[in-house]
């Protein structure tokens, strides 16, 4: 492993007036210093090739210092496809001119997984050319994905606010469509030819009065009646009821239950309803067969119930419909079905959010509040 590169300076620190601080102490603590930062620091030649990379390229990437300075291609190999273009030129453009940049894109980790990272580019120039090029590589992917949650969270309550809106202004005209149509009934005779016609009037202005009332039933404040409950034995009676949709499926189940997480203040019956109908919903999308990993832990302020494996249509607005009180899931049978259970989770002061991991498979995170702890006193 090489080591960092020596920034020389011209002025004066408290360094230079005191003798028992020599230039090795400041090598080796600016050698410390890139050695265990939560960042990648690094030195290309001219030619793009890793002089010094810092070990956390480890963590970012997924390679070795050592496997990074052999691999003379590493820096352009390991941007994602779609990136790559934009990041060439860009560089290209930037590193003609001289100038530092920065620049942010993804790349392809060694697990296959897609990072986000901020490249700062820093080059070296000596009589007018590119001798070396410093940089430095940020994680940003937990940032991004923050972002885009926050941004499907926005699209959500857009969608919301407008289904509740719309249903609202279908409301009252169906009502009246419906009034007149049922009273044209109770009058018409029997043996009317037009009767065959109002029949079918009456039939899609229940249905649609049914839409409107569900949509309308999905913003009203939920009642819960909590107790002391403990989450693993909920998912696991859940999981035992739909035992036979697993095995019809082809679908096999794996779970990862915590042992270490308290008894929560849940009611029990609605959020049973709201874990069987959000599980039932992952096997709809996963006719083909497959594995669902289910897991369970506890972090300092929440229970995580992790659903992974799915495979769900990719794409935000696919999300957001995931969640908008008009959707009804493939072969729905009746259940609370997904915006309720959603709601329920939501009135616990949890949250249920969607992330997309490698192979094209999704994640379903369900987080709820741990109790609080009263300090000793």
């Amino acid at each position: 492993m090489g080591s960092p590169p020596i920034v020389a300076s011209g002025l004066k620190s408290q360094t230079d007036l005191e003798p028992t601080i020599g230039v090795e102490d400041c090598v080796h603590r600016y050698h410390r210093l890139f050695e265990n930062a939560p960042l990648v620091a690094y030195s290309l030649d001219s030619q793009l090739h890793t002089i010094y990379i810092s070990p956390y390229c480890l963590k970012i990437f997924g390679y070795s210092d050592e496997e990074i300075q052999k691999d003379h291609l590493f820096w352009d190999r390991h941007i994602h496809p779609e990136d790559q273009q934009r990041v060439n030129l860009r560089r290209e453009r930037y590193l003609k001119e001289g100038k530092s940049f920065n620049i942010e894109y993804r790349i392809i980790h060694r697990d296959q997984t897609v990072r986000h990272i901020i490249n700062h580019t820093i080059p070296i120039i000596h009589n007018n050319k590119i001798n070396l090029i410093d940089g430095f590589v940020f994680d940003i992917t937990a940032r991004k994905h923050l972002e885009d949650q926050l941004i499907l969270t926005e699209r959500i309550k857009v969608l919301n606010d407008m289904s509740l809106g719309v249903a609202h202004e279908i409301r009252n005209p169906l009502t009246s469509i419906g009034g007149f149509a049922r009273l044209l009934e109770r009058r018409m005779a029997q043996s009317d030819p037009n009767r065959s016609h109002l029949e079918i009037i009456l039939k899609e202005v229940s249905r649609l009065e049914a839409t409107v009332n569900r949509v309308l039933d999905s913003f009203k404040r939920i009642r819960l009646h909590p107790v002391p409950t403990n989450i693993n034995e909920i998912l696991a009676r859940v999981l035992n009821q739909l035992s036979h949709e697993f095995h019809h499926t082809g679908i096999q189940l794996t779970t990862k239950l915590s042992n270490r997480i308290p008894e929560i203040e849940l009611d029990r019956h609605l959020i049973e309803e709201g874990l069987r109908s959000i599980i039932k919903t992952s096997l709809r999308g996963m006719q083909g067969g497959g594995e669902l990993t289910i897991t369970t832990t506890p972090n300092h302020r929440y229970v995580v119930i992790e659903i992974c494996g799915l495979s769900l249509n990719p794409g935000p607005l696919d999300k957001c419909q995931l969640f908008f009180p008009f959707y009804r899931e493939p072969s729905f049978d009746g259940g609370i079905g997904i915006p309720l259970s959603q709601q329920i989770i939501a009135q616990h002061g949890g949250n249920v959010v969607i992330k997309n991991g490698s192979d094209q498979q999704t994640s379903l995170v369900i987080t709820l509040p741990m109790p609080r702890q009263v300090p000793n006193r």
